[in-house]
């Protein structure tokens, strides 16, 4: 026999946590895209900025070569490999540890020509954000 005195909370408390559910739910698809939408936001500042620090590499190496990139980027070869740093905010730095940023530059000298490759790459995590490749003809 039903009991006068069951007012229905039993299937009152399924429906709130079915609802409190929903909202979780919901709640965890909302935080997902928002940090999905930090990183791809992060990684198009970075993209832009490595894109202009890749083209002020270049441009200092067409005007000055290896030297002015030593003189003002504090550059350190490896052979025909230079890598330069900067920090979180791209600064220049000297130091690789706590670094933000680096860049690779890879020079080459042909015939009448040089080339350099200049790739920039987020320290943390390695990923490769822009790639550039410059040719000069040097001062005779």
């Amino acid at each position: 026999m039903k009991n006068k005195r069951d007012s229905g909370t039993a299937l009152f408390l399924m429906e709130m946590i079915a609802v409190v559910c929903f909202f979780i739910l919901c709640a965890s698809v909302c935080i997902l895209v928002f940090v999905r939408a930090n990183n791809l936001s992060r990684l198009a500042r970075d993209t832009n900025q490595a894109s202009l620090a890749a083209e002020s590499v270049a441009e200092i190496w067409k005007a000055e070569a290896e030297d002015g990139l030593a003189a003002r980027f504090h550059m350190s070869r490896d052979g025909d490999t230079g890598v330069i740093y900067w920090d979180s905010q791209w600064n220049v730095t000297e130091e690789e540890i706590l670094t933000g940023y680096a860049a690779i530059v890879n020079l080459e000298t042909k015939e009448h020509t040089e080339e350099a490759q200049i790739q920039i790459l987020r320290s943390e995590d390695k990923t490769e954000l822009f790639l550039l490749t410059v040719k000069r003809i040097p001062d005779r």
